[in-house]
């Protein structure tokens, strides 16, 4: 990446950040529902609270996520 100038490395790595939280929302989505579904599986339903906490979380993510799409479209329209 020697050969890269400044503002494409930095476009890059915007790139790269927005992969990378998208990595980790797919593994937080993932590990709730097995959990989820490890619960419910054994005869248990979740704690009310339990659930709760988790809606707030998946609402923070999906805006988390909005951020990301956005940034994904711009440059997708400024490569294209």
């Amino acid at each position: 990446m020697g050969g890269m100038r400044r503002e494409d490395r930095l476009e890059f790595l915007k790139i790269l950040t927005a992969h990378a939280q998208t990595i980790d929302v797919c593994v937080a989505c993932a590990t709730t529902t097995r959990e989820l579904a490890t619960e419910v599986a054994r005869g248990g339903v979740p704690a009310r609270d339990d659930l709760m906490r988790t809606i707030d979380e998946a609402e923070r993510v999906l805006a988390d996520l909005a951020n990301v799409s956005q940034e994904v479209q711009r440059l997708l329209r400024e490569v294209a």
